[in-house]
């Protein structure tokens, strides 16, 4: 048997562990038959063209107010290091949700300026339209985007739900519900400050909950109690709210718990490998913005790993 020179394979082994990991960028309907999809944050330094064409808003909210760049104002983003190096024409994999990936083309160079003098980034991105035949498969707001693949089609009817990672449509059972918002206001009230919890008592929460399928056939829940008392203590403002991601074990689990923003859940997709990714949109104070996470067991959003970010403060 031949023998490999072990510099080659640690060579091989160097090369594969520096390998880029796999980018994925979050889109949002623009129109009937487009999405618009943000690629890299940058700072314009009051650069943009005046002569820069106004586009109409995208019908989604998120994306803020794009307008049409030339390619020659946005190639020297694209030289900076670690840019995705984006042109009129290439194609992307847009990941639905649904169970499908529908291929998009760009077509219109993009960007959006921001107030980066208060440490805000702008953002150069394109518009992209999605092939005749899958413009109906457009029934949601929010998407992930990914390298174009050449295996990149319609699969096979799945056999069951849970063939695929995405949000599930129908409503739970009352009695579930029922046993999501008492683990979660009992949470709360361990959570909570007694001088706090005692705000709450006589208040009747807004609850909410969505069931989702991981890309590996597992079931999740995401559930929201919401006070909505804006009351003060000490004049400071107190969390009136509390999210949680949940297990459907006999007795559903908390496994994270969401304390300080108010994420909703947009969007549920398969990254490929066993992999989920979870868009959400988020807001606190003056600040929000869009997400897309790697979702996993156990953690909160601060700590799920970030894939792609757009957001804007005061």
């Amino acid at each position: 048997m031949s023998r490999i020179p072990a510099l080659v394979i640690l060579l091989a082994g160097l090369a594969y562990g520096q390998s880029q990991p796999e980018r994925f960028w979050l889109a949002g309907r623009y129109d009937g038959n487009r999405v618009i999809v943000y690629f890299d944050a940058v700072k314009f330094n009051r650069t943009v063209p005046a002569d820069a064409h106004k586009i109409v808003q995208p019908v989604v909210n998120g994306f803020y107010d794009p307008v049409e760049l030339p390619a020659s104002y946005i190639a020297q983003f694209l030289k900076k290091p670690g840019a995705e190096r984006f042109a009129l024409g290439d194609q992307y994999d847009l990941l639905t949700g649904e169970g499908t990936v529908v291929t998009i083309t760009l077509t219109t160079l993009v960007g959006t300026e921001a107030d980066e003098e208060t440490g805000n980034d702008s953002y150069i991105g394109a518009l992209a339209a999605v092939k005749d035949r899958d413009v109906l498969f457009l029934h949601t707001d929010y998407y992930a985007v990914r390298r174009h693949r050449p295996e990149t089609g319609r699969p096979a009817i799945a056999n069951k739900p849970s063939d695929w990672a995405h949000i599930v449509d129908e409503p739970l059972r009352f009695s579930v519900q029922s046993r999501i918002a008492a683990l979660l206001t009992q949470r709360m009230k361990v959570l909570a400050p007694p001088e706090e919890w005692a705000h709450f008592q006589n208040v009747s929460p807004r609850f909410s909950v969505q069931s989702f399928y991981l890309a590996d056939g597992a079931l999740r829940y995401y559930a929201m109690l919401d006070w909505g008392s804006h009351v003060t203590v000490d004049s400071e403002d107190i969390d009136d709210m509390l999210c949680g991601w949940l297990a459907p074990t006999a007795v559903p689990r908390i496994l994270a718990v969401e304390t300080h923003l108010l994420p909703n859940l947009r969007n549920v997709v398969e990254l490929g490998a066993g992999r989920t990714g979870l868009i959400v949109d988020w807001h606190f104070g003056d600040s929000g913005g869009l997400q897309l996470v790697e979702y996993r067991d156990g953690m909160n959003l601060k700590q799920m790993p970030h894939l792609n970010e757009i957001s804007a403060g005061e």
